[in-house]
């Protein structure tokens, strides 16, 4: 007979009760007992002679319920099974895992690290050595999850470079949750060698421009050695000079659409690993996307796109816009746009892009309010700079981690630099997290605790580890209250290679955001993650700051400054520069006119003039995308915006608008750069099912095929036209050893100790092969014998009491 389990275990400091639900008993025990107490079996001879009666026992009746509720509470607490946990820290067994990597990445090192070490210490600590990696394949965080148990050491003898298998910072993240510790060896390279890589595009339309970056790193000593960066085999770059690890950029445009290559080759050294000295790169040139440019008059914008795209220019809106990646509806009135408003529709809903510019017929001035038009737009009509910027409240949320102890001197400083930049009608409170999160100050009208507020964030230590998703949690703590605007700061470098903290963090800024509540994070730092700040800001409705947080903050929460120069408040500032429009872009404009707009909640506002004025706004719509530039083309307002400093910035906007350059073509190849020995796909639009020798298509939309194809050979290679590059494995880049591993072993609460170190391993296992023995001390008889007490006391008091009685 099986007897099932019917415990519920609920503790609070350390007491539990095994079953918790008993206590709820309590509640009908009393109620019988006061319904029952006033009751009394004897009968009497009239009224009066009963409240007589029942007056001269009330005190006797009173302490009995008292005695008995107290009986039978402790008897309820006792059948519930009180206990009481303890633990403490006892010996446990030290013993060591060393975990090799023999990938081909190690052979610049000792390879004989790892035996050596398993020498020195197999005589004085239980120790086993077993290999995770060899050969051209280096899934370090598969091979340390293979051999993680629960409480146990583990020591790597890696260079950190993993690829492939299980991500490094899951795999770490598991090992911190299961009290497993992992150290590492700080390994010096025997060996010297020097590698090149490329980055830049991959596509680029006709005549435009892209920048390249050929990167030259060395690992050991610095080598002389000869760099030749050919373009489809012409020398664009050589430098017979060179000496350690270099970078060159190169901007070059391309005048035919079709594949190109780029080549940049290693000569003239002697390196350990020549197959890192080449390196290739393709980059497919595509035609001139055809755009409709709707206008009245020319304009300097428009001759400005007519150098890089096929624009067609008409007075209106034509009833088919099939032929066109993109419409620019220039200074055009509400009633000239709305006849053609399901044309416009249907076309932004296909995948293609809408650019509204601004002008005196536009906008608020175009009777776009209340329209269909508006609609589409990524702006409401409304007078943007009147914003009433006080009864704004503000949570500033600091890293104080000990992974970020490097940049907490520089988050105190920019968050002591953004205090000076708020409005002192604004209400400002602080938290700091690490491991949780702490309240520095309260929600105060920034002039009254100002001072009190640059003193605790000056004073503020590092500690623990970083958990974003406290910080924004603690924040709104604070907000949740407050009436008025709910804005959170973070500052942090948003550091981490554990994905589910990323994803639990991304997932509280949604909530948050849902809850009336902006996000804002600031980059601090040379590790910082702009992905993943950027992907935190941009859920939580606000922006991320990767630089300069400051005046931009300013921008949006301070009020103009009075003394300024008039054309200071038009001048243009780029708010968020982690957008494609605006990456890169150093804008230094200022307009002499604007109209007035208001974003929407799922916009993105990507550039406003010092006066918070909304400029350039975008957002996605459907399959579409959708552009608000609410100055003009250039004739009057925005002339500043065509100049050589500016004028990338229009022109990367229409780039944004028309998205995927191929997908409107009756044939097209795209082909995936890759390293030998790595599948990429050839993704081919076309009516009929491409055939190649050697690939496999498979259909996967509409006009759409794809095959995998796995190189054996570096250089480049051709499939139905197109050419793209493979090179050497990645098991050759990067190379030395990896300050990000070094991270993530201290995540663990391992070290990194020097080969020679064996006394130090040795104490380090000791000192951490401790274990926590938890205990648990039965408290059912101290509540029984209360109970006994209580009840044998109740007896003698009714029995002294009656003997009383007697003798009167």
């Amino acid at each position: 007979m099986i007897i099932p389990d019917v415990s519920s275990v609920q503790c609070l400091a350390g007491y539990c009760v095994r079953y918790s639900y008993l206590l709820f008993l309590v509640f009908p025990v009393l109620l019988f007992l006061l319904w029952f107490v006033p009751h009394t079996l004897v009968k009497f001879s009239n009224r009066l002679e009963q409240k007589e009666y029942e007056q001269s026992r009330r005190p006797l009746r009173k302490t009995f319920l008292a005695l008995r509720a107290l009986s039978l509470l402790f008897l309820i607490i006792a059948v519930a099974s009180p206990f009481k946990l303890t633990d403490k820290t006892v010996p446990g067994n030290p013993r060591l895992t060393i975990l090799v990597d023999n990938s081909t990445s190690m052979k610049l090192f000792d390879q004989g690290t790892g035996q050596n070490l398993f020498a020195a210490l197999e005589n004085r600590v239980p120790v086993k050595i077993r290999t995770i990696a060899t050969g051209e394949d280096s899934p370090l965080g598969t091979g340390i999850l293979n051999n993680l148990e629960g409480g146990e050491h583990l020591l790597v003898v890696t260079d950190g470079n993993s690829h492939g298998g299980k991500l490094l910072g899951d795999v770490m993240l598991f090992a911190s949750q299961i009290n497993a510790t992992i150290s590492t060896l700080s390994l010096n390279p025997l060996h010297d060698d020097t590698g090149v890589t490329i980055t830049g595009p991959p596509e680029l339309i006709k005549d435009n421009e892209g920048t390249f970056t050929v990167t030259v790193r060395s690992v050991g000593k610095a080598q002389p050695y000869h760099v030749r960066v050919t373009i489809d085999g012409n020398d664009v770059a050589v430098d017979e000079g060179a000496q350690g690890s270099m970078s060159y950029t190169i901007t070059r445009s391309f005048p035919e659409p079709r594949s190109h290559t780029i080549t940049a080759e290693l000569s003239d050294l002697d390196d350990y690993f020549p197959q890192n000295n080449v390196y290739y790169k393709s980059v497919k040139v595509v035609p001139r996307p055809s755009v409709l440019f709707v206008a009245d008059n020319p304009s300097p914008l428009q001759q400005e796109l007519q150098r890089l795209y096929l624009v067609d220019v008409m007075p209106y809106i034509p009833s088919s816009l099939d032929q066109y990646m993109a419409v620019v509806l220039d200074d055009i009135p509400a009633s000239r746009a709305l006849p053609s408003f399901e044309d416009l529709n249907e076309f932004i809903d296909d995948g293609n892009g809408l650019i509204v510019i601004g002008g005196p017929q536009a906008y608020e001035s175009g009777g776009y309010k209340g329209t269909l038009l508006e609609t589409l737009l990524p702006v409401k009509m409304g007078a943007g700079e009147e914003s009433n910027k006080s009864g704004v409240n503000i949570v500033l949320v600091l890293d104080i981690s000990a992974a970020s102890a490097e940049e907490v001197p520089y988050e105190k400083a920019f968050a002591l630099s953004i205090l000076d930049s708020l409005n002192e009608k604004n209400s400002v409170g602080a938290v700091a997290f690490n491991s949780n999160a702490y309240q520095i100050e309260p929600i105060l009208p920034l002039k009254q605790h100002k001072d009190q507020l640059r003193d605790k964030i000056s004073k503020l230590s590092y500690d623990g580890q970083s958990y974003f998703n406290y910080g924004l949690r603690g924040a709104y703590d604070m907000l949740k209250d407050v009436g008025g605007g709910k804005n959170i700061i973070m500052l942090t470098d948003g550091y981490t290679t554990y994905r589910k903290l990323q994803e639990d963090t991304i997932e509280v800024s949604r909530n948050l955001n849902a809850r009336g509540v902006t996000v804002y994070t600031v980059g601090v730092g040379d590790k910082r993650d702009d992905l993943f700040l950027d992907n935190v800001a941009r859920v939580g409705g606000g922006i991320y700051f990767p630089a300069d947080a400051e005046n931009k903050l300013k921008v949006l929460f301070d009020e103009p400054d009075q003394d300024q120069q008039p054309e200071y408040y038009n001048s243009l500032v780029v708010l968020d520069s982690t957008h494609f429009i605006t990456r890169g872009v150093d804008l230094r404009a200022t307009i002499a006119g604007y109209n007035y707009v208001v974003p929407k909640p799922a916009s993105s506002l990507l550039v406003t003039t010092n006066k918070n004025i909304p400029i350039l706004v975008v957002w996605r719509f459907g399959l579409g995308r959708v552009i608000t530039l609410a100055t003009d083309d250039g004739s009057r307002w925005g002339g500043e915006l065509l100049n050589r400093q500016n004028s990338a910035l229009l022109t990367k906007t229409v780039n944004w608008a028309i998205g995927d350059l191929s997908r409107k073509q009756a044939f097209d190849v795209t082909l995936h750069d890759t390293s030998v020995g790595k599948p990429a796909s050839a993704d081919v639009v076309s009516s009929d099912m491409p055939q190649e020798s050697g690939l496999q298509f498979a259909k996967l939309d509409t006009n759409f095929y794809s095959a995998d194809y796995t190189p054996d050979k570096t250089g480049f290679f051709t499939l139905l036209g197109a050419t793209a590059a493979a090179n050497y494995p990645e098991e050759y880049a990067p190379l030395g050893m990896s300050g990000d591993f070094v991270s993530l072993v201290g995540a663990t609460g391992g070290k990194a100790f020097a080969p020679e170190d064996t006394d130090g391993i040795i104490e380090f296992v000791k000192a951490h092969s401790k274990r926590l023995k938890i205990d648990s001390y039965d408290l059912r008889w101290p509540f029984l014998i209360l109970a006994l007490l209580v009840f044998l006391a109740d007896i003698a008091y009714r029995k002294i009491r009656e003997n009383r009685e007697e003798r009167r």
